[in-house]
């Protein structure tokens, strides 16, 4: 029995290890790339800009301009800037949420606020272009 035991605090130790190696924080370039000129979708929390927990979408456009259709509908402007490895973005209608990393696991990016760890949303999908066409 304590054989099965140890086998099993081993296993989960080990996957532990191997699902935390698989997830890694995306450098700049790698976010730029994924977000210049792309609308992405995301399932946002309470931390999120918007304060708002439920389904958003951004688009960055690649003149450093960012447009945010929040869960409450609302469509929040901006200026997105890469600083070393983190998205930095001035939302005007709520100034000061500060700078984010992007931790990638598998094909879902999680958005994690760089002050306070906490996550504030999961990109769960990115399309070319405005596809929402948001204005602003």
């Amino acid at each position: 029995m304590r054989i099965i035991a140890c086998a099993i605090i081993v296993t989960t130790g080990v996957v532990g290890l191997i699902g935390s190696a698989l997830a890694a924080d995306m450098t700049g370039a790698e976010m730029k790339a994924f977000l210049s000129d792309k609308t992405t979708y995301m399932e946002t929390t309470t931390s999120s800009a918007s304060g708002t927990a439920g389904q958003g979408a951004i688009y960055w456009a690649a003149d450093g301009t960012a447009l945010y259709k929040t869960p409450a509908g609302p469509i929040f402007h901006g200026k997105w800037e890469i600083k070393g490895n983190t998205n930095c973005v001035d939302w005007r209608e709520r100034p000061g949420t500060g700078c984010v990393r992007y931790d990638k696991t598998g094909d879902v990016v999680t958005v994690i606020d760089v002050a306070s760890g906490q996550a504030r949303a999961k990109i769960m999908k990115s399309a070319a272009g405005n596809a929402e066409k948001l204005a602003p």
